[in-house]
């Protein structure tokens, strides 16, 4: 067949927006599924990296199709052993497989920031600023026979300064099934985005921005928490833990997740990882009435083509707490004297819902946290009081499918602080979302402090999955 002008500019063309793209905030859609199944990413996600119900019950399946099949498995797996050798253990090494391609997948990010702020002087500052890239997330992840699974994230960074950083935000191992009745008894082991969060976590949102006022939230301060802290705070939710994690599917319907985590703090003495050697627990539990179940199941319910379709409602509680014993932060007063701080207990209890009815979905979370604060003098670490502060954070969302390449989204979050004399923070995030193609996305959003009229971001963003 010859190729045509037209065609070869328009090939040329694409080329190009790849080759931008290639060196162009995670997205945790994984191609290596899609290679793997020969199948389209919209097999699982309404918009990447936001998950469909059936891509729902994949994950939580350990990475395998409900009710799987060898057919359905396009590439087939390197067997480690022979079959026989399963009745031969312990004589023999049980059998297991690898992939038969790398199980790599790249996702980049490319950024334009047009923000408004406020100066210490009440002066409006504007900025533009082009982050061509802003980062590159490297995902690994498959399956390892029939009962074992990974995931992994490597994240690249690039500073403002030039300079770029490199973390694993997520190395874990999957064990699926364990033992007794299908999908009930799992485990997850290594660094991982809690299944606490399931749903409303940024890994699993269509937005870009995740939700800060959730996650971010600093407890620690005089009188309480006042604000927001991307790092050196204390624990509001972690939003990846160091933890070892038990789940499950009952009935189809019921999920539910215990675990024991070390939050990602500042770092513990002689070298260790945590700030000190007490461990977290967390546990949720949901229902989820109508539409697919969380295994896969239809219940012999003939569900529509539009896989992101369904009228179900899915509601739960959750709870975290911890100790932050011997884990010192550094606090002033109002006359700037310095004094240390220990949170000897943060609790956190919540409800989570989310319901489906066709094209929209909306969600969101209500939590209250209490922390019991200990002030210490800065230099003998001896206590001087100790109080008990509380706060309050909510949000919605609700995400809508225009049309499957185009979608929207908008979200109200209501933050009421510990420290009384700080006023609530409460902010709107809206979006607009382009699939130009199904591992590329456009999206132009919108985020406001609803406080300040002129703090706000605009971001057009592109991101590219391979």
């Amino acid at each position: 067949m010859r190729m045509t002008t037209h065609d070869l500019r328009r090939n040329v063309f694409w080329v190009a927006v790849g080759l931008i793209l290639f060196n162009a905030l995670p997205a945790t859609a994984v191609p290596a599924f899609s290679r793997k199944y020969q199948t389209s990413c919209q097999t699982c996600h309404v918009i990447f990296p936001k998950l469909n119900p059936f891509g729902e019950a994949f994950r939580l399946n350990g990475y395998r199709m409900p009710a799987e099949t060898a057919e359905q498995v396009k590439q087939q797996p390197v067997s480690l052993g022979a079959e026989a050798y399963k009745r031969m253990w312990p004589g023999m090494v049980y059998p297991s497989d690898l992939p038969s391609n790398v199980p790599f997948a790249l996702n980049t990010k490319m950024e334009n920031i047009y923000s408004s702020s406020q100066d210490d002087t009440g002066h409006q500052v504007v900025h533009n600023d082009f982050q061509f890239p802003q980062e590159v997330n490297l995902f690994s992840a498959g399956t390892l026979g029939q009962t074992f699974g990974f995931f992994g994230e490597l994240t690249w960074e690039e500073r403002p300064d030039g300079g770029s950083d490199t973390e694993i935000e997520h190395a874990r191992l999957d064990v699926t099934s364990a033992f007794g009745p299908e999908h009930l008894v799992n485990f997850r082991i290594g660094k991982l985005a809690p299944n606490l969060y399931d749903g409303f976590q940024e890994m699993w949102l269509m937005t870009d921005n995740g939700i800060d006022t959730l996650f971010t939230f600093n407890p620690i301060g005089f009188r309480g928490g006042t604000g927001l802290a991307e790092e050196g705070g204390g624990v509001s939710l972690p939003a990846r833990a160091r933890s070892i994690e038990m789940y499950g599917v009952a009935a189809h319907r019921l999920f539910y997740t215990v675990g024991v985590d070390s939050p990602i703090g500042p770092g513990g003495p002689n070298g260790t990882f945590g700030a000190n050697s007490q461990k977290d627990l967390y546990a949720r539990i949901d229902y989820k009435i109508g539409g697919m179940g969380l295994d896969g199941d239809t219940g012999g319910v003939k569900l529509p083509p539009e896989n992101w379709r369904e009228k179900s409602l899915r509601i739960g509680i959750l709870g975290y707490t911890g100790n932050g014993k011997d884990v010192n932060f550094d606090i002033t007063d109002d006359d700037g004297n310095a004094f240390k701080m220990q949170d000897r207990r943060y609790n956190r209890y919540g409800v989570f819902g989310s319901w489906y009815f066709g094209d929209l979905n909306v969600f969101g979370v209500a939590l209250h946290g209490t922390d019991r604060l200990q002030l210490l003098d800065d230099q003998t670490l001896v206590q001087i009081s100790e109080t008990t502060r509380s706060y309050d954070v909510w949000f919605a969302q609700a995400d809508y499918v225009i049309r499957p390449p185009f979608q929207a989204s908008v979200r109200y979050e209501n933050l009421r602080v510990a420290d009384a004399t700080v006023p609530s923070i409460r902010a709107l995030n809206a979006n607009f979302s382009l699939l130009i193609r199904a591992n590329i996305k456009a999206m132009l959003e919108y985020h406001r402090d609803l406080r300040n009229s002129q703090n706000y971001t605009l971001a057009t963003v592109l991101r590219f999955a391979l």
